[in-house]
C-alpha cells in the first residue's frame, strides 16, 4: 500500500496529531479509475463541508488530487483521503496555530463484483448516534466499529438503527428499500453519512423514471420491503436480503419492473469512471 503524508511518501504520523488523539478530522473513501477519483465533485464537497464544520483549514484541491493519483498504483483501486487538524498540545482546546495533516492511502485493486450475489444483511444491536457533523465522514467511527464486531459468519453487512428504532445506515454503506415502485432511503440530517452514490441516485434516478426519496424507515418497514439495496464506493449499488428472510421478487411479480430499473441504474452507477 502506498501512503502519502502531506504529499510525502511514508507512514510517520506525529503522535500528538489531533486526528489520532481525538478523531479531530474527516475522511473520504474513493474509487479511483486510472488515478481519477470517481464522483470527485461529490467527495470534495462533502470533505469541505466536514472541514468547515470543524473549523479546519481546507487543503488545496489540487494537492488532494495529486496525492490520490500518486497512490493509485493500479487502474482501479479504492483509496482513502484523511485530513486532520494536525498536531496540538494536550487538551481539547484548539491550538492557535493549526497545521492540518493530509494523508492519502492506496489500496488493493478492486475486484469485479458478482452482481448476481445478493448481500446478506444482519441487524446490529449497536445503535447509531446523532452526528455532530450530519452527513459527513468524521473520524469518530466507534459505533461502526462496535457494530462491525457483531457481524455473524453469514453476514456481508450489518443494518444499524437509530435511537428510535428506525434504519439509519449499514455499518459501511447507505441503505435503500424498494416500496411501491419507489426507492426509499433514510434521511441523513441526524444519523448516517450522505454517501456519494446515494446523492447520485437521489438526483439522477429520475432520468430513468425511478422515484428516489428520503423516508423514515422502521425495521418493520425494511422487513416488509419488496427489495433492499446497499451502496458505497466499494460495492457501488448492490442488492441485499435480511438474514433469514426469503427473496420476495425472485419469481417475478409487480415489483419486477421497478427492480429491473434499479438494476439498470446500479449498472450505470457501478460503471462510472
Amino acid at each position: 500500500m502506498t501512503i502519502l503524508v502531506n504529499g510525502e511518501r511514508g507512514n510517520r504520523i506525529d503522535p500528538s496529531d489531533r486526528g489520532l488523539q481525538f478523531g479531530d478530522g474527516v475522511f473520504e473513501t474513493l474509487r479511483l479509475d486510472a488515478g481519477r477519483p470517481v464522483l470527485w465533485d461529490r467527495h470534495w464537497a462533502r470533505l469541505c463541508r466536514g472541514l468547515e464544520g470543524l473549523g479546519i483549514p481546507l487543503p488545496r484541491e489540487q494537492d488532494c488530487l495529486d496525492d490520490l493519483r500518486e497512490v493509485a498504483g493500479s487502474s482501479r483501486v479504492l483509496a482513502k483521503l484523511i485530513v486532520t487538524r494536525g498536531p496540538g498540545p494536550r487538551g481539547y482546546a484548539i491550538p492557535e496555530r493549526v497545521q492540518p495533516t493530509r494523508i492519502a492511502m492506496g489500496g488493493a485493486p478492486l475486484a469485479i463484483a458478482d452482481e448476481g450475489h445478493i448481500l446478506r444483511l444482519g441487524v446490529c444491536r449497536t445503535r447509531s448516534g446523532r452526528s455532530p457533523l450530519p452527513g459527513c465522514k468524521h473520524l469518530n467511527r466507534l459505533e461502526n466499529v462496535l457494530a462491525r464486531r457483531e457481524w455473524g459468519a453469514d453476514w456481508d453487512e450489518g443494518l444499524m438503527l437509530d435511537d428510535l428504532g428506525n434504519a439509519s445506515c449499514a455499518t459501511q454503506s447507505n441503505v435503500f428499500v424498494l416500496e411501491g415502485g419507489c426507492l426509499l432511503t433514510p434521511p441523513v440530517d441526524e444519523f448516517g453519512v450522505a454517501g456519494t452514490r446515494r446523492g447520485w441516485l437521489l438526483e439522477d434516478a429520475s432520468r430513468a423514471g425511478l422515484v428516489v426519496q428520503e423516508a423514515r424507515l422502521s425495521l418493520e418497514r425494511v422487513r416488509a420491503a419488496e427489495a433492499i439495496f446497499l451502496s458505497n464506493s466499494r460495492i457501488g449499488l448492490r442488492r441485499a436480503l435480511l438474514v433469514g428472510q426469503r427473496d420476495r421478487v425472485a419469481g417475478g411479480g409487480p415489483a419486477s419492473a421497478a427492480l429491473a430499473m434499479v438494476f439498470e441504474l446500479g449498472a450505470e452507477l457501478n460503471a462510472l469512471a
